[in-house]
C-alpha cells in the first residue's frame, strides 16, 4: 500500500465534560473544560497539513470526549472548515457518543457533515443505569431509557448501518449474550465489543465470560443460518483473522504518526487513551501551535513497535491485537508490554470463534462465505440495507 492510498486518523478531544459517569471510562476526571474556537482552528489547520506531509490520501477525524454532543457547535465548526479546506484530500468524520444527546437537532447537524456515528450501549435498561450513571448520581433507570431509546430510534432511521459499542465489564460479563442480543433486537446490524482492560479481572470472571460467548456463538450460528447479515466483532474480527490473514503492517494503527489524539488545550498524545485529564506531560507528543516534539515521537515509535518477547512461540501471535499499544498501555502502564488480560482473553476467544467459522463453512452457508471471502462485502451490505429501506 502506497502512502497516497493510507489514512490519517486524528481525534479532536472537544471537552473533557460529560453528563454520565460511565464506571469503564478511561477518559480521566470530568471537569467544565472544552477546546476553545482558536485551538479547534487551529487543530483543524493542523491535521490537514500533517495529512498532506506525510502524502495520505484519507483523512478520518473522530470526535471524542468526555461526551463530544456537549460541543455540538464546535463539532460543526471543525467540519467545516476541514471540508472547506481539504480540496482533493478525502475526509470522513466519526463520533463515538452515550447517546443521551442524540436530539433530533442533533441527528440533522450531523446528518449534514455526514458523520458516523457509534453509540455506546451496554444492553438492557437496568444494565446501562448500574454502569453509566449520570453525573448527578440518582438512579437513573427511566430517565437513560427515555433519552437512550430515543437517540437509538433517531440514529437508525437516520443511518441503519450505525455501529452500537458494548463494554464488557467483570460484573457484565456472565450477561454478555443477553446483552447484545438485546442491542440487535433494537435494529442494529453492526456491533463492536470491547473488554474494560483496567478492570480488575478474576478467573471467575473470565470463566462467566466464555460460558456467554459460547452461547452468544450458538446464537450467531442460528441468526446466520436464518439469512440474518450482521457484524459482530468478537467473532467476526476474529474469523477476518483466520480467512484473510492478519493485519498487514501497514494497517496498524502507529499511534503518534498515522494516529493521534488532540486534547482540549491542543496539546498532542498518541492515541485517546492517553490523553485522561490533559496533566501528564510526559505522555504528550507536542502542540498544535508549535507541532510535534519529533525526539519524542520516534521514542514512541520504536517502543510501541518493538517485538513483544512475552508472544515469542504463541500460536495466536499473528492473530491478536497485542500490537495495540493503548490496549497494552491501558493495561500495564506500558507500550512495549503485551497485555496479560489480552493474552487470556484471546487464548478464550479464538477457539469459539474458529469452531463457529467452521461450522458455517460446513455448511457452505452463503452468508458468511460473501461476508468473510468477498472483499466487497462492507459496501455491499450497506448499499443492500439502503435499497431494502427505499422499498419498504
Amino acid at each position: 500500500m502506497t502512502a497516497a492510498d493510507g489514512t490519517l486518523s486524528v481525534a479532536f478531544h472537544l471537552t473533557h465534560n460529560c453528563n454520565l459517569r460511565c464506571v469503564y471510562c478511561y477518559t480521566g476526571a470530568k471537569f467544565a473544560s472544552g477546546m476553545t474556537d482558536d485551538v479547534a482552528d487551529r487543530g483543524a489547520d493542523f491535521a490537514l497539513a500533517e495529512a498532506r506531509q506525510q502524502g495520505v490520501g484519507h483523512l478520518e477525524i473522530i470526535f471524542f470526549g468526555g461526551e463530544p454532543l456537549m460541543k455540538l457547535d464546535l463539532l460543526c465548526r471543525i467540519a467545516d472548515r476541514l471540508h472547506d479546506a481539504a480540496g482533493r484530500l478525502r475526509t470522513s468524520f466519526k463520533m463515538s457518543t452515550n447517546g443521551t444527546l442524540l436530539t433530533a437537532r442533533a441527528v440533522e447537524e450531523l446528518a449534514k457533515r455526514r458523520v458516523y456515528v457509534s453509540i455506546s450501549l451496554d444492553g438492557p435498561p437496568e444494565l446501562q443505569a448500574m454502569q453509566r450513571p449520570f453525573a448527578a448520581g440518582h438512579d437513573t433507570t427511566a430517565a437513560l431509557a427515555g433519552a437512550i431509546d430515543g437517540a437509538i430510534d433517531r440514529l437508525l432511521r437516520w443511518n441503519p448501518c450505525a455501529n452500537a459499542h458494548c463494554v464488557i465489564t467483570p460484573s457484565t460479563a456472565g450477561r454478555l449474550d443477553t446483552s447484545v442480543q438485546w442491542i440487535f433486537a433494537r435494529g442494529f446490524a453492526y456491533v463492536s465489543t470491547a473488554l474494560d482492560y483496567s478492570a480488575n479481572w478474576t478467573r471467575a470472571n473470565l470463566k462467566e465470560l466464555e460460558s456467554a460467548y459460547k452461547r452468544l456463538a450458538g446464537w450467531y450460528f442460528d441468526r446466520t443460518l436464518s439469512g440474518e447479515k450482521l457484524y459482530l466483532s468478537c467473532f467476526d474480527d476474529r474469523i477476518h483473522s483466520r480467512t484473510r490473514g492478519p493485519l498487514e503492517r501497514s494497517e496498524r494503527c502507529h499511534i503518534g504518526h498515522r494516529q493521534f489524539s488532540i486534547a482540549p488545550s491542543g496539546r498532542l498524545y498518541p492515541c485517546v487513551q492517553f490523553v485522561r485529564e490533559d496533566e501528564d506531560l510526559s505522555l504528550a507528543l507536542g502542540d498544535v501551535f508549535a507541532g510535534f516534539d519529533s525526539q519524542r515521537r520516534a521514542t514512541l515509535a520504536a517502543c510501541s513497535e518493538q517485538p513483544k518477547p512475552e508472544c515469542g512461540g504463541c500460536a495466536l501471535a499473528d492473530r491478536c491485537s497485542s500490537w495495540c499499544a493503548c490496549v497494552n498501555w491501558q493495561s500495564t502502564g506500558r507500550v512495549d508490554r503485551a497485555s496479560p488480560l489480552l493474552c487470556e482473553h484471546e487464548r478464550l476467544l479464538m477457539p469459539i470463534a474458529d469452531r463457529l467459522a467452521n461450522r458455517l463453512w460446513k455448511r457452505r452457508n452463503t452468508i458468511f462465505l460473501h461476508k468473510h471471502y468477498n472483499p466487497a462485502y462492507p459496501a455491499l451490505s450497506f448499499a443492500e440495507r439502503k435499497l431494502h429501506e427505499s422499498v419498504e
